[in-house]
């Protein structure tokens, strides 16, 4: 049975209107980004003060390194932020870095990566992927790395692990994807009767974020949608999904491609939960993040 604390979170965010956001298209939804980024967009003040919290500049663009005053293991966390490839790291995000910096004890990496309509993805990977060499060459072992992100950037963090793939570069140890965007095109016809109940996301904005995102590419790309990606010699693949999310579908879908290549998926749908939930921190949400850690501490 769902929570009263979650049907309270989606009354709040219809009335701050939050979709009206995504029914944007053309000017209107450029004019959007660009009032969302002067918002800002840097660590709380709580977390600077329990966590040691670091900005460094790399190739033009920035990543934040988090950790406790006092690591107590070696594992890393390479996370990706949500946004829809158009939006910058929200205060929502550093709330759920956060908890798991102080569960798991661990040190993650926050790639500021280039976002669209003023990059594509060609700019996005070549600063995460130049990013993730930097990384892989301070951890003594590999599989104590783990790639993790929401919305867009779980379709990133999957991508980035196929390209890793196909480099034959060193895999990081588990991909744990919160909500994945994993199909630029959306077009899976099992979205529409999903797309009212979903209190964040509308078809309409978030297909014309990709095609920023895109550029000229074929959004096909499985490093633009990563559904269409090889899965074989990934890590370990963890899914934390809703029911009420308009990225669901494809992210059944790709349990089902992932299965017909060998590879089974650890997928998590929770019932009547909205994108991303386990970010936010109502009941459900705290399970999934206990989920999360638990998933992150097995061998």
């Amino acid at each position: 049975m769902e929570s009263i604390r979650s049907k309270q979170f989606k009354i709040i965010l219809k009335l701050a209107g939050k979709k009206i956001f995504w029914r944007k298209s053309g000017e209107m939804l450029k004019e959007g980004i660009a009032t969302r980024r002067l918002l800002n967009h840097e660590p709380p003040q709580k977390l600077r003060d329990n966590f040691s919290i670091k900005k460094v500049e790399m190739n033009g663009h920035y990543y934040y390194e988090m950790k406790p005053l006092k690591p107590e293991n070696d594992l890393h966390i390479f996370y990706t932020h949500g946004g829809g490839y158009v939006h910058k790291i929200t205060r929502q995000h550093w709330k759920f870095l956060g908890r798991l910096a102080d569960k798991l004890r661990c040190t993650i990496t926050i790639p500021l990566y280039p976002l669209a309509p003023e990059h594509t993805y060609q700019q996005t990977f070549d600063f995460v992927y130049a990013l993730y060499e930097q990384v892989v060459n301070k951890v003594e072992d590999p599989s104590n790395l783990v790639f993790m992100g929401d919305s867009a950037g779980g379709g990133l963090a999957l991508a980035l692990a196929q390209l890793l793939h196909e480099k034959q570069a060193p895999q990081p140890g588990k991909i744990i994807l919160i909500s994945p965007w994993l199909d630029l095109h959306l077009s899976n016809p099992e979205v529409e009767a999903i797309e009212k109940y979903d209190p964040f996301l509308t078809r309409t904005g978030v297909i014309e974020a990709g095609k920023m995102y895109a550029g000229d590419a074929d959004r096909s790309l499985y490093l633009l949608s990563p559904i269409n990606g090889d899965v074989t010699g990934l890590g370990e693949i963890s899914i934390f999904m809703g029911s009420h999310d308009i990225l669901a579908p494809d992210a059944r879908k790709f349990v089902k491609k992932a299965k017909e290549q060998g590879k089974e998926i650890d997928y998590h749908e929770a019932q009547h939960m909205i994108h991303v939930y386990p970010i936010f921190n109502f009941p459900e949400a705290r399970a999934a993040l206990q989920q999360i850690i638990s998933k992150i501490h097995s061998s």
